[in-house]
């Protein structure tokens, strides 16, 4: 008598890893006769096992060092003669640690001039930016931060000579970039 039940002992649940993390889904399927064996499907097609860092084994599946487009909704298949069923939807989201598309570059610039560092990082979730200056406060009143996480700094003092470093930041990590300022 050949069977394959409805229920999955075991669904597979939603994984949240930053990129280059390995991600571990797991699944048991529907008891059956002959026991069923387990495929894998990511956004409805077959999962491709022949990639070296994805491994399949019992009910595990096992990505090593995941990328951005490893993400995606996952289905665990359970098959025998009788048919095949499919396990709830499980989602793997992959996160990015910020890192910098464009870093501040060191300034030199006379007394009274204005300087300014730019600054862009990407990630996911999107980072925060924020301004420090190494060794102190950023001058009071003469400093601003625009949209674009460019650092301003007006009427520049000699005072204001030293390190600014921009911080980017998410739930996953942070990135640190400096630039030094130079007063002639």
């Amino acid at each position: 008598l050949t069977v394959l039940r409805d229920d999955f002992r075991q669904n597979p649940s939603d994984v949240m890893v930053a990129v280059g993390e390995p991600a571990v889904m797991e699944c048991q399927p529907p008891r059956g006769h002959p026991e069923p064996t387990i495929s894998w499907k990511k956004d409805g097609t077959p999962l491709d096992d022949k990639d070296e860092r994805i491994t399949i084994r019992g009910g595990k599946l096992m990505i090593t060092y995941t990328r951005k487009n490893d993400a995606g909704k996952y289905v665990c298949v359970g098959t025998n003669m009788v048919g095949e069923r499919e396990s709830e939807v499980a989602e793997l989201t992959v996160l990015e640690r910020p890192s910098f598309v464009k870093r501040p570059s060191n300034l030199a610039v006379t007394v009274d001039d204005s300087a300014e560092f730019k600054c862009e990082a990407r990630g996911d979730p999107v980072p925060t930016v924020r301004w420090r200056k190494d060794d102190g406060e950023l001058p009071k009143a003469r400093y601003e931060i625009r949209d674009d996480h460019t650092l301003k700094i007006r009427k520049v003092m000699a005072g204001d000579m030293g390190s600014y470093t921009c911080v980017a930041e998410n739930m996953v990590g942070k990135a640190e970039a400096s630039a030094t300022l130079t007063v002639q």
